[in-house]
């Protein structure tokens, strides 16, 4: 569904902070010549344009390799190049955006229950559609994964849970979007008293190999099952 698609009438603060955050600029880490040190640290070129490249665009982008995600630069169809906007004043599918972290599946059928129940649902009600909420492990599942170059990048899950480290979405608070303030109506709070099945049983982290210079999930590695609209646990 892509982030721009959060912002506007629904979640327009925290889609502000996003944009600022690092998570909102992990496309432009792909580049060449950008922190050039940490690429050397982790054995990359520095020099080197990652843009492309299917070992990182999974965790770079969203929802690369999976339906409606994000499609690198210079993807040809049926001689048509159907390749993802790039928009550096509005990032969507080339970062790493809302259901990168949020959804195991894509965002579509949230949207679809935050409009009819107007914010006002349980827990089970959109977790059945991928929404997950097994927080510790979501930041592992790019930062700790055995795919990553950065081996010394594996993360203090308890350290990032706070929203502030991730989206300080309270600093973009204003008059025009106030009334978007999802914790301060209470039903946050309702729904932090409920214990989502992935709270307690943590979404599978997903696996995948390169296999001819296209990303392939492998079979016990999938954290969802389109063909049987079916979230995996541990």
């Amino acid at each position: 569904m892509g982030a721009t698609k959060c912002d506007g009438s629904c979640h327009d603060p925290y889609y502000q902070a996003w944009k600022n955050s690092p998570h909102g600029k992990t496309y432009e880490l792909l580049k060449a010549g950008v922190r050039p040190d940490a690429k050397k640290e982790a054995g990359l070129d520095p020099e080197k344009d990652y843009t492309t490249d299917p070992a990182c665009l999974r965790c770079h982008t969203t929802g690369y390799r999976q339906r409606g995600g994000f499609i690198p630069q210079g993807t040809m169809y049926k001689g048509r190049d159907v390749s993802s906007r790039i928009d550096p004043t509005e990032p969507n599918f080339e970062q790493v955006g809302c259901e990168m972290c949020h959804s195991v599946a894509g965002g579509s059928q949230f949207r679809v229950v935050m409009k009819n129940t107007k914010g006002d649902f349980k827990k089970s009600d959109i977790e059945k559609y991928g929404k997950r909420w097994d927080y510790k492990n979501v930041c592992n599942r790019c930062h700790g994964h055995n795919q990553s170059p950065h081996k010394g990048d594996k993360m203090d899950a308890e350290k990032a849970l706070g929203t502030a480290a991730i989206h300080d979405w309270k600093k973009y608070l204003s008059e025009d979007n106030a009334d978007q303030d999802i914790v301060k109506d209470g039903k946050v709070k309702d729904r932090e008293k409920e214990t989502a099945v992935s709270q307690e049983k943590s979404i599978v982290i997903e696996n995948w190999k390169i296999h001819k210079g296209k990303l392939r999930f492998l079979k016990d590695g999938r954290a969802y099952d389109y063909r049987k609209d079916k979230v995996f646990y541990k």
